[in-house]
């Protein structure tokens, strides 16, 4: 190599320390991007598990709720057949009364 002045020296080892400092930020940006992918990925199942989790309390709610229907809609069927019944039973007990 021929000799290098001291000035050509700096510029060198100032070429040098750049190409390393910039390797140096691109392995640790890399890093730093994997991370934050692992993060949001971890993230995301989270959030898929608390899906699943609100998912099933919602749907035994609703089973709850459809069974209540249930319920509800024989009381409101027996209810109008004892209403019937009894609007029958007065007729008769009115008829009754005529007759004695």
């Amino acid at each position: 190599m021929a000799n290098l002045t001291p000035a050509q020296a700096t510029v060198i080892a100032a070429i040098i320390s750049a190409v390393v400092t910039l390797f140096i930020c691109l392995i640790n940006s890399r890093q730093q991007q994997k991370k934050l992918s692992e993060e949001m990925a971890r993230q995301e199942e989270q959030r898929r598990k608390d899906e699943a989790v609100r998912d099933a309390k919602l749907e035994m709610w609703m089973r709850g709720v459809e069974e209540k229907l249930e319920l509800h809609n024989g009381y409101a069927q027996k209810l109008g057949e004892i209403q019937t019944d009894i609007a029958v039973i007065k007729n008769d007990i009115k008829t009754l009364y005529k007759q004695a």
